[in-house]
């Protein structure tokens, strides 16, 4: 398991770094009274250092807040991983080692893998219960590697819509909704299990009465609207085809 308490200390002392080396660079370059585009990018780099710093600091003052590592562990290391890759796509990018194009498209996956595998997390919570639950959760495991594939190819296919064909859309579409509804069923399912063990309903109870006063975990909420919109996009798409 990674010790996240190390990695609490090595991004504090890369901001404290980061903010010293970046105060040095301004001011350097107000007595100079010259700021060339290498010292744009410098800045822009220590920038994303700070950036990258603050949000692995987030995100782990969330777990202590929460224990989010221990319920969503895939997620989080999902989550760390994406963090350390962005912030070397962010560099490439401002060093021009790649073009703006491939940095905005990289992060596009990166955001889709976040919440594939966030979405993978909290249904992985519900197996073990009934067989027919874990069916259900495996197929929906596999209509999210689908979508997961597909919008690659839409992400790094040029004008996408005028590439691909409008039946591609129409099947990405059918398996977002199919993806939502299993992931709905899910719920329903599992919560008539648990109103059926009372045991398990009154453990759950305790412990969100130890947090009520916490709330809802961001990543939960943000997953909700990111399920509802899954739903309705394909929808809305699909009349507005029609009518138009």
């Amino acid at each position: 398991m990674i010790k996240f308490s190390e990695f609490k200390k090595f991004f504090l002392f890369s901001l404290i770094g980061s903010l010293i080396v970046s105060a040095l660079v301004a001011v350097v370059t107000v007595l100079v009274g010259e700021f060339d585009e290498v010292a744009g990018r410098v800045l822009l780099t220590l920038s994303m250092v700070v950036m990258h710093s603050l949000i692995s600091l987030f995100f782990i003052w969330n777990d202590e807040r929460k224990d989010t590592f221990e319920k969503l562990s895939f997620f989080i290391n999902v989550l760390f991983v994406l963090i350390v890759i962005s912030f070397f796509t962010s560099i490439f990018g401002i060093w021009e080692i790649i073009s703006g194009k491939i940095v905005w498209r990289l992060y596009q996956t990166y955001f889709v893998f976040g919440f594939a595998s966030l979405h993978k997390d909290l249904l992985s919570r519900t197996l073990g219960k009934k067989n027919y639950i874990d069916k259900i959760v495996y197929a929906n495991y596999i209509f999210i590697v689908s979508i997961v594939l597909m919008l690659q190819l839409v992400i790094y296919t040029e004008n996408p819509f005028k590439s691909l064909a409008e039946m591609f859309f129409r099947v990405l579409g059918a398996t977002a909704i199919i993806d939502g509804t299993l992931s709905v069923l899910t719920i329903i399912f599992y919560k008539l299990y648990i109103h059926k063990h009372p045991e398990i309903q009154n453990s759950l109870h305790e412990e969100r009465d130890q947090k009520s006063k916490k709330g809802l975990p961001v990543w939960l909420w943000i997953l909700i609207i990111y399920l509802a919109l899954q739903m309705i996009i394909p929808l809305i798409y699909s009349v507005s085809r029609s009518l138009f």
